[in-house]
């Protein structure tokens, strides 16, 4: 129960990664190489706050506006004039790439490339005894909340007009457009979305770890592609599937294999999958994005 209970939590911040690193693809069309330092950007921000006393709701929340703010500003200044001249998908991958080792370089000056302790005050850290078993408090809030918050973003998406009009753009930006949809707010909505997403899931494995530097999530990056690519390039809900899969698969093979093997067996697993399916678990074969 325990294992299973941190495979899932563990699971659901890699699908917090995946989903919004499948917006970005969905709408956009290409991967971000930036979503790692995005993700330390939130935490970053959260640990300020938390260190300056206060709650670790306050904490929480400005990391998300900290990190949507940098994906959303991001897209704005960077990606909005790409999209202009109607550059090709390469050029946004170089400027992901840029804004990564721009950020990286600035957070390691900051930091001094020290790893910070994490406040784990406020935090549920406590264990808690379920059927008869202990099991870390703080994964069953990191599942509860990412299910809670995936269950949002899902009625989002499939039923209020904003989210209808972000699968009309993801289907094709030009129809969206002739049918009166403001592109522009899309993208950048749906950036800042991704960001959040993505310094939710910082935070939570920042408290878990206790401790944060400014290459704690470099790793992380491959796994997030690594989810969407299991669960189905554009698919949010194969990105849902394919992070608590791999999460599950990463926390028992560290326990009845070895930690050094982790990402070894977790890569294999999808391998597996993509030799039975090449298109992931819930990827259509058509070429276009959904």
């Amino acid at each position: 129960m325990q294992q299973f209970i941190n495979g899932l939590s563990l699971g659901s911040s890699y699908a917090l990664l995946g989903i919004g690193v499948t917006l970005v693809w969905g709408v956009l069309g290409i991967l971000t190489f930036a979503h790692a330092q995005t993700m330390t950007i939130g935490a970053y921000a959260a640990l300020i706050t938390l260190d300056r006393g206060y709650p670790v709701i306050v904490g929480v929340i400005a990391g998300l506006v900290v990190a949507g703010l940098f994906s959303g500003l991001m897209d704005l200044a960077l990606f909005t004039p790409l999209r202009r001249k109607r550059a090709p998908e390469f050029a946004f991958v170089i400027v992901t790439i840029g804004v990564s080792q721009i950020s990286d370089a600035f957070e390691a000056s900051r930091t001094r490339s020290q790893t910070l302790p994490f406040p784990r005050k406020g935090f549920p850290v406590e264990p808690l005894t379920l059927l008869g078993r202990n099991v870390p408090r703080l994964s069953l809030v990191m599942l509860v909340t990412s299910v809670i918050v995936m269950a949002m973003l899902g009625y989002w998406l499939h039923r209020t007009k904003s989210g209808t009009a972000v699968r009309a753009v993801a289907y094709s930006r030009d129809t969206g457009e002739l049918l009166g949809i403001n592109s522009k707010w899309i993208f950048a909505s749906c950036f800042f979305i991704s960001g959040t997403l993505a310094a939710l899931a910082g935070i939570f494995l920042a408290a878990s770890s206790g401790q944060l530097s400014h290459s704690s999530n470099d790793a992380i990056l491959l796994l997030a592609f690594a989810v969407i690519v299991l669960g189905g390039m554009g698919s949010i809900r194969g990105a849902i599937v394919g992070g608590l899969l791999l999460g599950l698969v990463s926390v028992y093979a560290t326990v009845y294999v070895s930690s050094v093997f982790r990402e070894a067996v977790a890569m294999l697993t999808i391998l597996v999958v993509l030799v039975v399916r090449p298109s992931g678990l819930f990827g259509e074969k058509a070429t276009t994005r959904v």
